[in-house]
């Protein structure tokens, strides 16, 4: 029988096991759009937004600059379709905004993935797939939430990727800052964050009903902190730093490991094997860090890098191999109230089926496997209780202020006789480089 066939097979049978063991109806489910970070089909995997050129950046893109924003994936079928990409127009809530395509954008509606790319030499094999957008053919003319939306050639009404990103305007200032929580309970496990907005002339009649401040910890949606009213107002700035309003669980230092190589044991890799269906990674079994002492080290706030160490010659992007990594976490008992999940940029910061571990009685581990391109990952273990859709990373990482996290604050304005949410400002701040 012919060897490509039976690997063939091979691999359509894992990716059948491991979508069966998901048991995902929410994650396969591509009958509707999400305004969310959400890959619909199984088959496109390392699915990254980020400005051209930081390929660790988040999806943030200045109106009217000259930046652009690159989105890559890679296609594990052998199908070799041609992909389209839209933008949809959201409010700040990323509920979509009542207006047309044509309302905030000017020249095509919708452009074509002009790069693809055929992996060389790998155990599975894809297509890489790149675009540098918005093109020359479109013009995003509003700021505030978007949407990208990806789906094959006359198909638009069935996206196999969205991504948020944002469109922002500086049009107020602003300051933030952050501190030792003022709280003497908070002190060594939360922090504290200071922010002014100087609205620089732009005019907002109507602040305590169309003005929206929020605050994002890393790349993390479920824990945002949204104001709709600063606490104090005066003749020049907008003062949100009443104590204890902004303060946010320090949290800890991602872990990490490193597959940049999959022919030696690195960073947190307790076993690499090949067989025919490929590479296969078993990683240190992870305990709870919960009451342990700070340890600070150099990590990416939940972001990864895909690198292909075994030969230093190569493309990354298309020699770059793939594995099923399994993570394992120790725990003596079922969780019964609530599970526990993946968090950060690996699992796209969401909390679902996809990232969710099963626990293994016979090894008394939480455990799942994901399949994953060669790089340098960060990860962390966060508890979700059943029905919240906020997840806790103290319960397994522990919390300490002196944790480096990346803050950004969107400020949104609703202008008068308008429908969407402008983005007047944005800016960010990494703990780790005050």
């Amino acid at each position: 029988m012919d060897t490509k066939y039976i690997f063939g097979l091979l691999f359509f049978l894992t990716f059948q096991i491991h979508t069966f063991a998901q048991s995902s109806d929410e994650y396969y489910d591509s009958e509707h759009i999400r305004y969310d970070d959400y890959v619909y089909v199984e088959n496109l995997k390392n699915v990254r937004l980020y400005k051209t050129g930081f390929d660790l950046s988040a999806a943030f893109l200045k109106l009217n600059s000259p930046n652009r924003l690159t989105l890559t994936f890679d296609d594990l079928s052998s199908e070799g379709l041609t992909y389209y990409y839209s933008f949809i127009l959201c409010n700040e809530d990323w509920t979509p905004a009542d207006l047309m395509p044509m309302e905030y954008t000017e020249g095509m509606s919708e452009e074509f993935f002009n790069s693809s790319f055929q992996s060389f030499n790998t155990t599975i094999n894809y297509t890489y797939y790149a675009v540098t957008l918005p093109s020359e053919n479109i013009k995003i003319t509003k700021s505030g939430n978007y949407i990208l939306k990806v789906y094959p050639e006359g198909d638009p009404d069935h996206p196999v990727i969205t991504r948020r990103f944002y469109v922002f305007e500086n049009l107020v200032g602003i300051t933030i800052e952050e501190f030792m929580a003022q709280a003497p309970k908070d002190r060594y496990t939360k922090q504290e964050l200071f922010v002014k907005i100087s609205p620089n002339g732009y005019p907002m009649p109507n602040i305590y009903q169309d003005l929206t401040m929020k605050i994002m910890q890393n790349q993390r949606k479920d824990n945002m902190i949204v104001r709709h009213q600063p606490k104090i107002i005066s003749s020049d700035y907008l003062y949100y730093n009443i104590a204890g309003d902004l303060v946010f669980n320090g949290g800890n230092e991602f872990r990490v490991f490193d597959i940049r190589s999959l022919k030696v044991q690195s960073e947190n890799i307790d076993r690499i094997r090949y067989d025919s269906a490929g590479y296969e990674v078993d990683l240190l079994v992870d305990y709870s860090r919960l009451g342990g002492r700070y340890l600070s080290y150099e990590e990416l706030n939940g972001n990864y890098k895909v690198i292909e160490w075994d030969n230093t010659q190569l493309s990354d992007n298309i020699e770059a191999d793939y594995a099923y990594v399994n993570f394992r976490f120790r725990s003596d008992s079922i969780l019964q109230n609530g599970g526990i999940y993946l968090l950060g940029e690996l699992t796209n910061w969401r909390m679902d089926s996809y990232s969710r571990l099963a626990y293994n009685r016979l090894t008394r581990q939480y455990e799942t496997s994901i399949l994953l391109k060669q790089g340098y990952y960060n990860y962390q273990y966060i508890y979700v209780p059943n029905g919240s859709k906020r997840g806790h990373v103290s319960y397994f990482e522990g919390n300490h202020s002196e944790t480096g996290n990346e803050y950004t604050v969107f400020v949104y304005y609703r202008d008068q006789g308008e429908i969407y949410d402008r983005l007047i400002g944005l800016i960010s701040i990494d703990t780790n480089k005050q």
